[in-house]
Parts: C-alpha cells; sequence; structure tokens
C-alpha cells in the first residue's frame, strides 16, 4: 500500500518538473518583456500613457439584444470626426496580463475613454463615452505598436440609464460602427 501511495505522489511531481523544463526552453528575453512561445506584442504601461486620438467614420446603429428590453431600439450616432483624449493616465490591469488606461475627452468626464490592451498579444477594448447616447461605445481591435493604430469595430454599448457613472444597461449595435483609435 506504501509503495502504491509514494509512487502516486511522485507522477505529479515529475510532471510539473517536465513541464517547467519545456516552459524554459520555450522562454526567451526581450527587452522589458519575457516572450513566452512567441506570445507577446512587447507592449508595456508607458505605450499607454498620453493623448489617444479616435476617428470615427459617420454612421449610425440602434441597440439590440439590449439586457433591459426597453432600451432596444435607442440610436447611437457618430460622426466623421477626431477627438482628443488628453493625458490618459495608465495602470496595471487588476485580473490579468494587461494595462488599462482613462482619460477625460471633450465632455470633461474622467472616464470617457477607458481601454484595456493585453501584454501579450496586444488585442484592445476601448470604451469611448458617447454624450447623445449616454453611454459608453465598446470598440474591439489590436494595436499594432509599429503604427500606434488600432483599427477596430465597434458592436456595443453600455449605457448609463440612471445617470450615476456607472454602466448599467448592456446592447448590442445592429451594425458595427468603425474607429481607428491612435495610442500615445
Amino acid at each position: 500500500m506504501r509503495q502504491t501511495a509514494a509512487r502516486r505522489a511522485t507522477v505529479p511531481g515529475l510532471a510539473l518538473l517536465a513541464s517547467l523544463v519545456l516552459l524554459g526552453s520555450c522562454t526567451t528575453q526581450s527587452g522589458d518583456t519575457i516572450i513566452v512561445n512567441g506570445l507577446d506584442c512587447g507592449l508595456v504601461r508607458a505605450d499607454m500613457a498620453g493623448n489617444w486620438v479616435v476617428t470615427f467614420i459617420a454612421d449610425s446603429a440602434t441597440t439590440v439584444n439590449c439586457d433591459n428590453p426597453p432600451q432596444n431600439g435607442a440610436t447611437v450616432s457618430e460622426s466623421a470626426g477626431t477627438v482628443v483624449y488628453a493625458n490618459a493616465v495608465a495602470f496595471p490591469g487588476p485580473s490579468g496580463a494587461s494595462f488599462n488606461a482613462n482619460a477625460f475627452g471633450p465632455n470633461a468626464r474622467p472616464n470617457e475613454l477607458m481601454a484595456s490592451v493585453e501584454a501579450d498579444s496586444c488585442l484592445a477594448l476601448v470604451q469611448l463615452w458617447q454624450e447623445t447616447a449616454h453611454g459608453w461605445v465598446q470598440c474591439i481591435g489590436t494595436l499594432d505598436r509599429q503604427t500606434r493604430l488600432i483599427s477596430s469595430v465597434c458592436d456595443a454599448i453600455d449605457l448609463d440609464t440612471n445617470s450615476d457613472g456607472a454602466a448599467d444597461v448592456a446592447c448590442d449595435l445592429s451594425h458595427s460602427l468603425l474607429a481607428s483609435i491612435g495610442t500615445p
């Protein structure tokens, strides 16, 4: 009996050791980051701090699939133009390997731009305050660190229906809005 229990304890230990050896063989160091299996876009916190520049293509969509059905059918319009979100504050993401940024925009709200970019893949979720709809349009794309641009598709909105400064209704958009997002 004792020999079987000892053997069972040894198998997970050997598996852990083999995993660490394999991980070490797939790991390299490059500047500020450690690259595991080639998965690292080189993002550092400083890449997110500063002025963000967002340009929308003029378009309108309606809210659909809202988690509060009476909010379905609201119009979300973006006019063609560029908005600068000045002096974004960047900080590590609280729940993963990402960096976040918040910035003021033309409506002087502290969180008119809320962005999160994954440090490994540069996949970005950028939320932009839309004053008329009273919510944050959600845009997703991948940061190209060479051009400093995120070509994004904006396909959802979180509404602040009670004006408390927090999202309380999540909706999809009837079709995607397009934006180009420039990072600092």
